[in-house]
This record gives structure tokens, C-alpha cells and sequence, in this order.
């Protein structure tokens, strides 16, 4: 996901300096570290993992409960089942997570782009110098919607 914007901005740092009059950047890192959704997205994705491993502990006791050698195979065949299903829920909330994460931030940085009429956007990793910072103003809006 991180690498397809890299690229996407990339490429727009190759075209723009003959159409652009003003690049901006943007610190992608401080912005998830900053954006308050994105912080509750990352912590309901950990309360879920950490969900399946309660899951797993739990399953684990019981395993060792029973006594009977084609008991366990049964307890066992369904357990990994149950968790195979509980791991593909967990991939498919962390993708969709992730993606409302994204769209909103790479709104908010075309928002402000517009705003502050700036032609390009590119992460800040690739542009040292020449550029006006967008990091702080993509943040606020992320933050207040403003």
C-alpha cells in the first residue's frame, strides 16, 4: 500500500518539475503516527490479534483435557478450522482498516494541496530541499476535518 503511493508519487516527482510550480511533501510516517483514526485502527487491529491468541491459549487448555487419542484429532481438525476462519477475518477488518485509513489521508493531502495551491505532493523521504511541508496542515485536517 505504502509503496504504491511511493511510486505514484515518484513518478509525478519525474513529471512535474516540467509542469508543476509548487511541490509540496508530506512526512507519511508522522502523519499515521498522528492521525487519531489511524491510532484507533492499529489498536483495534492488536485487540483483535491479541483476541486470537486468548483464542488459542483457551484452546490449547482444553486440548490438553482430553484423553483420547481420536478425541484430540477431532479437537484439533476443528480448532484449526475455527482459527483458519478467525485468521481471515482478522486479514480481511486489517485491509479494510487499512484502506479507510489511506483514502482518508490521501484526501486530506489532495485537500490541502488544493488549498494551499500546490501542484504536487510527494513523501518528504524523496525530496530534501525546494518543496513546502504539507505534514502539519494534512494532520490538522485529518485530525478536526478542517
Amino acid at each position: 500500500m505504502k509503496n504504491k503511493i511511493l511510486a505514484s508519487l515518484l513518478t509525478m516527482l519525474m513529471i512535474s518539475p516540467a509542469f508543476a510550480d509548487t511541490i509540496g511533501s508530506i512526512n507519511y510516517r508522522e502523519v499515521m503516527q498522528n492521525y487519531s483514526k489511524a491510532k484507533t485502527a492499529q489498536n483495534e487491529i492488536e485487540d483483535r490479534a491479541n483476541e486470537m491468541q486468548r483464542y488459542l491459549l483457551d484452546k490449547e487448555k482444553e486440548f490438553k483435557k482430553i484423553d483420547s487419542a481420536v478425541k484430540k484429532k477431532a479437537f484439533e481438525d476443528q480448532a484449526a478450522k475455527e482459527l483458519a476462519q478467525k485468521q481471515d477475518a482478522l486479514q480481511k477488518f486489517k485491509a479494510k482498516k487499512e484502506k479507510e485509513i489511506d483514502d482518508a489521508i490521501v484526501g486530506a493531502i489532495k485537500a490541502v494541496a488544493i488549498e494551499n495551491k500546490v501542484d504536487a505532493v510527494v513523501d518528504a523521504r524523496v525530496m530534501f530541499f525546494g518543496n513546502v511541508d504539507l505534514t502539519q496542515k494534512v494532520i490538522k485536517k485529518l485530525n478536526t476535518g478542517n
